[in-house]
């Protein structure tokens, strides 16, 4: 049996843990041993940290006498895990693209560094690499110095292994006391600017209309925006702000729109975790979004950093039994393309052949 260490080194929640947690629990963990390193401490980019954040994991990663390196991510922290792997005793590396500092759109020194120079070597470290979307393959350009045959190609996230009916309704809004004939507007993940919240923010100004309530899910500093801007709204009780919650799929239960404004992506689990409990979507036309959901079909697709296409797109999913219909087409789809056989089982074919 195969022993992978299952490298994450960002986020406490987010989409690139939920991943792995997954793989854990799923069907290859009969196949593979699972192991889960995570990272406790930050390196910055004072060169004598990052000396010792590479020795640190080096020793970890070396202790475990693995056969696979997974490191799920480029970019800075990224790049010194791969590096850390690299001279460890792993036998093979695979890097797993979730967002890359392509997607950011910043043009610093900085940001130009990590670019042209960071993610290339990292890539380059890597005996294999995937993406989890299509579009993240033409986004992270860091990926034409890999070497040859490196790139294995695209293995999407796996749909969420949740059973629908399972899941108890009603807890949302006996929580917050808001009417069945109120529509729920949610939005889960981190609350920052990248995810579009100024967007959000700035639509929820401009609906008045009292059947739309907005709910908040998720942490960030972007809290204070919506705590200064949007005082009337939270007044009113047209909108919640629920800070980190465990009970997400319960909340998106009751959940009628699904509002992903983010403004860069991979293959969001959060959407996914959102067509699993039948909300209808709507999300901005970026990344991997375009390829979970057809504009029109399986749930509706606005530009980033637009409010008024949010506005309108609420407007016109204020009929339920159109809601209804988008909510089914984009559970359907995803139930197949983002199946277990069509992701695990690619991920096991990587997996042997490293």
């Amino acid at each position: 049996m195969k022993k992978i260490l299952l490298i994450d080194y960002q986020y406490a929640t987010g989409g690139p843990k939920t991943v792995l947690e997954n793989l854990m629990r799923s069907g290859l963990s009969k196949t593979y041993k699972f192991v889960l390193i995570t990272k406790s401490g930050t390196a910055g980019y004072n060169p004598i940290k990052a000396i010792q954040f590479v020795r640190y994991y080096l020793k970890r990663i070396n202790h475990e006498h693995a056969d696979i390196a997974y490191v799920c991510g480029l970019q800075y922290v990224g790049f010194l895990m791969t590096l850390a792997a690299k001279l460890s005793n792993v036998k093979s590396i695979v890097l797993s693209v979730h967002g890359s500092d392509w997607d950011v759109p910043e043009h610093t020194l900085r940001r130009a560094i990590l670019k042209y120079i960071i993610e290339p070597i990292e890539v380059r470290l890597a005996d294999r690499i995937i993406t989890v979307c299509n579009a993240e393959r033409k986004i992270a350009r860091s990926l034409n110095c890999a070497r040859k045959g490196a790139y294995f190609g695209t293995i999407y996230n796996t749909f969420p292994n949740v059973n629908y009916d399972s899941v108890p309704s009603g807890k949302l809004r006996s929580e917050l006391n808001i009417p069945n004939d109120r529509i729920i507007v949610s939005s889960v993940g981190r609350v920052t600017e990248r995810k579009g919240h100024k967007y959000i923010i700035e639509a929820i100004n401009k609906i008045q209309d009292p059947t739309f309530v907005f709910v908040i899910i998720g942490d960030g500093d972007y809290l204070e925006h919506y705590r200064q801007q949007c005082s009337q709204a939270l007044r009113e009780h047209r909108l919640y702000l629920l800070g980190n919650r465990n009970d997400v799929y319960e909340l998106l239960k009751d959940t009628d729109i699904f509002l992903f404004a983010t403004l860069n992506e991979n293959h969001s689990m959060a959407l996914l975790e959102a067509i699993s409990m039948h909300c209808a979507i709507v999300a901005t036309r970026v990344g991997g979004n375009p390829e979970t959901i057809i504009d029109g079909e399986s749930g509706l697709l606005i530009k980033p950093e637009d409010s008024d296409g949010i506005t309108k797109s609420l407007y016109i999913l204020k009929d339920e039994k159109l809601r209804k219909h988008l909510a089914q087409a984009a559970y359907e789809s995803a139930c197949t393309k983002f199946s277990e056989k069509n992701t695990l089982g690619k991920l096991g074919q990587l997996f042997d052949q490293c």
